[in-house]
């Protein structure tokens, strides 16, 4: 059963790191209401408005998000290149959030021996709100809903990636795009 906790001390975390000062690290943690469980290693965002928060932080961090399920091959294969920004990234401005699309009814039969197996070390969020249409346009207007799916922003420059990445090369050149903006 999972029990709903407004202050997600992973998140807050990870979050508030990387804020640039002591009212936008509150901003970053409390604005964020996630799930969590002793069974579940990552959060779950039971609706789209829990989440919604973190695709407005304005700071100096460059937020990374990346929209998969397990059952998508190419959010699969791609899934290699998030993990190795975030390892190449780390103690730079620089966040990985995995926003998982997986069925809430799997997220403790598929979705959490995925994250063991692979060892997943950037942020993951099971997001268990089904009703997309709602707020897919709330992420991104051009955003048709297809995964996998990719947001870069930090303030106000946004990068997005309709689709599958072609190289690691391509994720960091889009991450470059908007750090320097």
């Amino acid at each position: 059963m999972l029990t709903r906790l407004f202050l997600f001390s992973l998140l807050f975390i990870s979050l508030s790191c990387s804020a640039t000062s002591p009212e936008e690290k509150g901003q970053a943690a409390e604005s964020l209401s996630l799930s969590r469980t002793d069974s579940l290693p990552f959060a779950v965002a039971e609706k789209f408005s829990d989440l919604e928060p973190l695709f407005h932080l304005r700071n100096d961090t460059t937020y990374v998000i990346n929209f998969w399920a397990t059952w998508c091959k190419p959010c699969v294969a791609e899934l290699p290149w998030f993990e190795q920004l975030h390892k190449e990234m780390t103690g730079q401005p620089v966040k990985v959030v995995l926003v998982s699309m997986d069925f809430p009814k799997q997220f403790e039969s598929k979705l959490l021996p995925f994250v063991q197996e692979r060892q997943l070390k950037a942020t993951v969020i099971a997001l268990a709100d089904m009703d997309y249409n709602s707020w897919i346009d709330k992420v991104s207007t051009e955003w048709d809903g297809a995964i996998p799916f990719t947001l870069i922003y930090k303030n106000d420059q946004r990068q997005i990636k309709l689709g599958e990445l072609d190289s690691y090369e391509e994720l960091k050149e889009l991450v470059g795009e908007v750090r320097t903006k």
